[in-house]
């Protein structure tokens, strides 16, 4: 039995989705299950044979973390711990999500799993202390670091893009912030491939779509797909713009590329960006 908590957010609707369709044994819990109360989660995993614990459940509003740390810390560090707790009680196996953000982004190369971690936000500290958490549980876990996670479901960059594209004629994205996006179909995908495997090569990963770009990069081949498919119906001039020209209350990492090698080893497959962005598109038309 797997416990997908988190199950209706942008992430777990995906995964939940996908186990259905394959017939996977799982019981997917949301607000039902507070998993910052260490009692409710006691509660709900007595008596159930849990052998998989996956959670998307994060606090993910990255700006509103700067003045409410303590409730960011609450759900993406003790609500995590509680999990990793009840994974080593049961003997299970936590697949736990964390983000770019827990690094500064100073770095020229690639991010490796065992770079040094400076967080320049709240949301990243609580991230990073979520983190902590799990090692320090003892449980078995895999902790898989992933930038700029769009899909289907949810709120999210490329669903910001299509709406403010057919809202104005002139949009300025940030053309000096490179990354990877990570299309969470896919993601979900080698999840699943990754349980059904029984790989036991524990530890923290690095996890994007192949290919670097920066948020300008991505909006424009968005622009294309939009117009091509009658999703945007206007001329719109995007134009590149600095970080300091959109400032916002928390601090983005400038660099978010991960070094990925660690978990193609792990059996993962890694789909270029743009392959990922065309396939969305055309599951948004299904």
């Amino acid at each position: 039995m797997i416990w997908l908590a988190g199950c209706r957010g942008m992430l777990g609707t995906q995964i939940a989705k996908a186990m259905d369709a394959s017939g996977m044994e799982f019981i997917g819990t949301d607000i039902d299950v507070d998993i910052t109360s260490s009692d409710s989660v006691s509660a709900f995993v007595k008596n159930k044979k849990i052998t998989h614990i996956i959670n998307a459940v994060a606090y993910t509003a990255v700006d509103r973390a700067e003045s409410d740390e303590d409730t960011a810390m609450k759900v993406n560090a003790c609500g995590v711990e509680n999990l990793a707790e009840a994974a080593k009680e049961l003997d299970a196996v936590l697949i736990h999500f964390s983000t770019d953000y827990v690094f500064d982004g100073t770095s020229e190369e690639p991010y490796k799993e065992t770079d040094e971690t400076n967080p320049l936000s709240a949301y990243g500290r609580t991230k990073l202390a979520g983190e902590e958490a799990v090692r320090n549980s003892g449980c078995k876990h895999f902790i898989f670091r992933i930038s700029w996670l769009y899909g289907i479901h949810g709120n999210n960059f490329v669903k910001t893009m299509l709406r403010l594209m057919n809202e104005r004629d002139r949009v300025g994205v940030v053309n000096d912030q490179t990354g990877s996006p990570t299309y969470a179909a896919v993601l979900t995908a080698n999840i699943l491939k990754l349980i059904n495997s029984g790989n036991t090569s524990y530890g923290t990963y690095h996890y994007s779509d192949d290919g670097v770009i920066t948020w300008y990069d991505f909006a424009v081949k968005i622009y294309e797909h939009g117009r091509k498919l009658g999703l945007i119906s206007r001329n719109v001039d995007i134009a590149p713009i600095s970080t300091d020209m959109y400032p916002t209350p928390a601090k983005r990492p400038k660099n978010s590329v991960f070094f990925k090698e660690k978990v193609r080893n792990l059996g993962f497959n890694i789909n270029q960006w743009d392959d990922n962005l065309a396939e969305y598109f055309e599951e948004t038309q299904i």
